[in-house]
């Protein structure tokens, strides 16, 4: 995720600069030389705010799966089973 982040947001960045280049009628050795710049800083944010998003999103992730398993191990424990016991249900004690 961070690096298609980062590719994406300096691919973004380096657009921008060609195009205000352009209209401007800027010189291409100057917009190429400012929009490689550009590209580089803007890769580098992108990839360490994909980065960033990539860590809270495993986390979240995480957090969510252990709230599941939780409830599902009480759940397990208020019918009367062993949170021990696999591959049987409930009703296939009765």
């Amino acid at each position: 995720m961070a690096v298609a982040f980062g590719v994406s947001l300096g691919a973004i960045a380096m657009a921008t600069v060609i195009f205000r280049g352009a209209l401007g009628g800027e010189s291409a050795v100057g917009v190429m030389a400012s929009s490689l710049m550009t590209w580089a800083v803007f890769t580098a944010l992108g990839y360490a705010g994909g980065a960033a998003m990539d860590i809270l999103v495993r986390q979240d992730l995480e957090a969510q799966f252990r709230r599941r398993l939780s409830r599902f191990r009480e759940e397990v424990e208020s019918v009367g089973g062993d949170s021990g016991d696999q591959g049987r249900t409930p009703k296939q004690d009765a």
